[in-house]
């Protein structure tokens, strides 16, 4: 098994596409890093909330005490992306659940348009 930086085997990792549409391959970050997990001082520099050609919306964020890599929010123990139903609902859990009070960027999947999902 191949593995990449941080002891993450390579087929962990998913493609997704990225704000301009070409793939791009992001590290998980489990959501307890972020909350219970999270380091003394070590803040959230930036947060996208991103929408799958399914309709569905899941979080990606920089995190101080990793650089400034991207990386797509999992669950809080399980290595999977955390996906929401609307983008209202990813928001709200980013600025309660993780405490973050800067700009969110949205970022709608090109040409879907339904106005439940936000």
């Amino acid at each position: 098994m191949h593995m990449l930086p941080g002891g993450e085997p390579k087929h962990q990792r998913k493609l997704y596409k990225s704000l301009q549409g070409e793939l791009v391959d992001l590290e998980l970050l489990l959501e307890r890093e972020l909350t219970t997990l999270r380091p003394p001082g070590g803040t959230i520099t930036d947060v996208h909330v991103c929408q799958r050609d399914c309709g569905r919306w899941y979080i990606n964020v920089r995190v101080s005490w990793r650089g400034t890599a991207l990386f797509h929010v999992g669950l809080y123990d399980k290595k999977r992306i955390r996906l929401y139903k609307k983008a209202s609902s990813a928001i709200r859990h980013v600025v309660l659940g993780y405490g973050y009070e800067d700009v969110v960027h949205v970022h709608p999947f090109t040409g879907l348009r339904d106005e439940k999902s936000f």
